[in-house]
């Protein structure tokens, strides 16, 4: 998702966008290119590391509900 348009913009654009091409309308090509250029990736280097980040930031948090649940269960073991 880009930060230079909020969800409510990219959805209204799509939404403009798919009831266009169904409705059988010819979509306008500022329309389309606006829709084009606001769902396009990023470029940058934070781009770059975005998948990295998740990923890690999954597992991170996979490892502290795996620890923590243990915790309690050691807990509640006593």
């Amino acid at each position: 998702m880009t930060t230079e348009h909020n969800d409510d913009e990219l959805e209204q654009l799509v939404r403009t966008h798919y009831h266009a091409t169904v409705d059988g309308v010819r979509v306008p090509e500022d329309l389309l290119r606006q829709v084009l250029t606001t769902t396009e990736p990023q470029r940058g280097r934070t781009a770059r590391w975005a998948p990295v980040l998740a990923f890690a930031l999954a597992g991170a948090s996979f490892l502290i509900i795996l620890g923590s649940s243990r915790v309690v269960e050691v807990l509640f073991s006593f």
